[in-house]
């Protein structure tokens, strides 16, 4: 079954560069990631962030559903991925539970953080296994 892991962030956390962290570490672990963004804007964003972070370091990613090992997408589709979501949009896409994990990002804007509740309970109501870390004053 898909574990799924909320992650509220604080007001000053930079959101795309927390998920190069995530991206990073799942890399290392061989796993595929399909990070699902809100739009084309935040996908480019992040895109570049990836070419930047720790350039020591290679990520293989790119723009697209059908980029492997990391995708980048701003479309609800899933491609050939079925390791890691990371969902940067405000809905559940429906064909969540093909993923192992599913990671959360809570933003600190009360509307945002009112869909993330509402998303939590979705997995909730499920029986899916949540797991959640508040890093409001760990994370910079």
């Amino acid at each position: 079954m898909t574990k799924v892991t909320f992650y509220k962030l604080a007001n000053t956390a930079p959101a795309l560069k927390f998920v190069c962290q995530l991206i990073k570490k799942s890399c290392a672990a061989k796993q595929q990631v399909l990070c699902l963004v809100a739009d084309d804007q935040t996908a480019e964003q992040l895109d570049q962030l990836l070419w930047q972070f720790e350039p020591e370091d290679f990520i293989p990613h790119g723009i697209g559903v059908e980029q492997q090992p990391v995708a980048i997408s701003s479309i609800a589709e899933p491609g050939e991925h079925h390791q890691l979501l990371i969902n940067l949009q405000a809905e559940i896409p429906t064909w969540f539970s093909r993923f192992e994990r599913v990671i959360e990002l809570v933003q600190p804007e009360s509307e945002h953080e009112q869909i993330k509740r509402e998303n939590f309970r979705f997995y909730k109501e499920r029986g899916y296994a949540l797991d959640f870390h508040d890093l409001t004053h760990s994370f910079s």
